[in-house]
């Protein structure tokens, strides 16, 4: 094995992971702390009076 075919290997790596593996989980995380900020929160809520 060449050392070439390692390097090869560890840019593709690196390029999933920058451009593939990143992005997802950046995205889910930003999901899930916008869904806890705008979900509504009925104990926080005023009732109405009648």
């Amino acid at each position: 094995m060449d050392n070439d075919f390692y390097t090869i290997i560890g840019y593709a790596v690196v390029w999933c992971v920058k451009y593939i593996f990143v992005p997802i989980v950046v995205g889910i995380t930003v999901k899930l702390i916008t869904g806890k900020l705008f979900q509504s929160q009925p104990q926080k809520q005023r009732k109405k009076r009648p």
